[in-house]
């Protein structure tokens, strides 16, 4: 194989502080800082061994504009700890739905609106076995 993973996703948000609040409920931690000119302005985050999310802010970008790139994903192996997790830290998701492919999602929305899905494997995942899935949507 030519590549090994996807090493990080960037995001642009409005307000950097805002942000690093949302994701450091969810776990991320800072691994280093962007400045420009002198000033504070992105972090490198990390939520997982090699699995980052970089963050720049840029103030006046306006609304969330999908250019192609729909959502990231992220994995978890306890759904149910996640969600009691993101109860305490009152964070919203939307119910727990077990997709066409066998894995069980979950949708969340950071506070400039980029939408991510948070994903959870079973026994008859298709990431794991392959096939065909009629998409529902």
């Amino acid at each position: 194989m030519l590549f090994k993973r996807i090493a990080h996703v960037c995001l642009h948000v409005t307000d950097l502080q805002r942000s690093l609040s949302y994701y450091k409920k969810l776990g991320f931690t800072e691994v280093f800082h962007f400045t420009r000119q002198g000033r504070d302005f992105g972090r490198y985050l990390q939520l997982a061994d090699q699995c980052y999310l970089e963050v720049f802010e840029e103030p006046g970008r306006g609304a969330v504009v999908n250019n192609g790139i729909v959502h990231f994903c992220l994995e978890t192996d306890d759904l149910d700890g996640l969600m009691a997790h993101l109860d305490v830290q009152d964070v919203a998701y939307t119910a727990p739905k077990l997709g066409g492919d066998h894995t069980w999602q979950i949708w969340l929305q950071d506070p400039d609106g980029n939408k991510f899905e948070v994903h959870a494997y079973t026994d008859r995942s298709m990431q794991m076995h392959g096939g065909t899935m009629e998409a529902d949507w």
